[in-house]
């Protein structure tokens, strides 16, 4: 017996830049919270210009080099809607100028790994802090 014919809504997909200087990690300030620097992947759209185009909107800065590191599953739950799945993205990424981000319009700021206890998505924060995301161990998948 084949597939159903009805599709599936499928995961939502952002990507994320792991930005590294000596022993702190370049975050994005929210109200409430810190996120690295990307987001949403577009519908069409490769990660890796969804990546480009979210550092250059949010720190004014372009990619001089790009490496993939890991893949994290996770569900994601929003008041009054049915939770879904959510697939990150993360790339190791240097800057093409570090020295442009110092004016960007986004908030941000370095931090160092114990102070990361704000940042979403929360199983990224919890990958990094357990050390578990890294070429190494590249999928950390979620069960419902």
């Amino acid at each position: 017996m084949g597939e159903p014919d009805t599709p599936a809504n499928g995961p939502r997909v952002r990507v994320y830049a792991l930005i590294r200087q000596i022993d702190r990690l370049l975050v994005v300030e929210y109200p409430g919270h810190d996120a690295l620097p990307g987001g949403t992947v577009r519908a069409g759209e490769p990660v890796e210009q969804a990546l480009r185009r979210t550092l250059l909107d949010q720190l004014g800065a372009t990619i001089a080099e790009l490496d993939f590191c890991a893949v994290v599953e996770h569900g994601t739950s929003v008041p009054g809607e049915p939770s879904t799945s959510e697939m990150v993205f993360l790339c190791d990424v240097t800057l093409a100028d570090a020295d442009v981000v110092i004016d960007s319009a986004q908030s941000h700021r370095w931090a160092s790994e114990k102070e990361i206890s704000a940042l979403r998505p929360q199983a990224v924060r919890d990958g990094r802090i357990a050390g578990t995301l890294s070429v190494e161990h590249p999928w950390r998948a979620w069960t419902p």
